[in-house]
């Protein structure tokens, strides 16, 4: 996309520097691969296993949180930013982006609505029902993910400061438990590129970083054994 010329009161305080914004791929190769995987959970729970539905059940709540937690911070602290910002001719793009995460909204509240339902493991029209829309959900959400990535992370780059960019991380990391917080770290790590992850734990000191990529990897290897069955889904 060619970017248009834009007024001095848009462009970066520093033109010659982007704020790094590599920390946004490497979360969503969370979502991008629990939401691939999720509808095949969700139809390989058998009748009467209220014991695997309920490992299910409980991984689709935390993804269903953890996406909506991304979306919320994003909507509360990145679009309002760049729509004060970039020129009109841009605007376009973000509601694009707002669009979609109402989309993704509805989905995600269809997921909630079944949950209780799947936790009984006696319904395989409900089973086939939820796995479809987690389908439906995923070709949404990567949609989504992939125009954030293309089209409107190069603008965020360019326009935002690099305090305003880390307070999107800082706002992430306080609004998330303890245990959460691990796990979504071991989650991000797992698939994402290992330079991008490092620079994620930049803010703290060097035996912190050491310790939290051990303790993230072993709380991601716990939780896709007891989910996947596998520590490489």
């Amino acid at each position: 996309m060619t970017t248009p010329h834009t007024s001095p009161s848009t462009e970066h305080a520093d033109d010659t520097t982007l704020v790094d914004t590599s920390a946004m791929p490497t979360i969503h190769t969370f979502f991008r691969r629990e939401l691939r995987l999720a509808g095949g959970l969700v139809r390989g729970i058998r009748d009467g296993d209220r014991h695997r539905a309920e490992v299910v059940a409980g991984h689709l709540d935390y993804l269903r949180g953890a996406l909506h937690h991304h979306h919320t911070i994003e909507d509360e602290l990145l679009w309002p930013v760049l729509l004060g910002r970039v020129p009109e001719e841009l605007a376009p793009i973000v509601h694009l982006m707002e669009s979609q995460h109402q989309r993704v909204d509805a989905l995600l509240e269809q997921v909630d609505a079944a949950l209780p339902r799947l936790r009984q493991a006696d319904d395989p029209t409900l089973r086939d029902g939820l796995a479809d829309t987690l389908d439906t959900l995923y070709v949404h959400l990567v949609e989504h993910l992939d125009a954030e990535e293309e089209r409107l992370l190069p603008i965020a780059a360019r326009t935002l400061t690099q305090a305003e960019w880390d307070a999107l991380g800082e706002a992430g990391r306080a609004r998330s438990s303890r245990k959460d917080g691990l796990l979504a770290l071991g989650m991000f790590q797992h698939d994402g590129d290992p330079g991008d992850f490092a620079k994620m734990l930049g803010h703290a000191p060097t035996p912190v970083r050491w310790v939290l990529q051990r303790a993230a990897r072993r709380a991601f290897r716990r939780h896709a054994l007891r989910v996947h069955g596998t520590a490489t889904p």
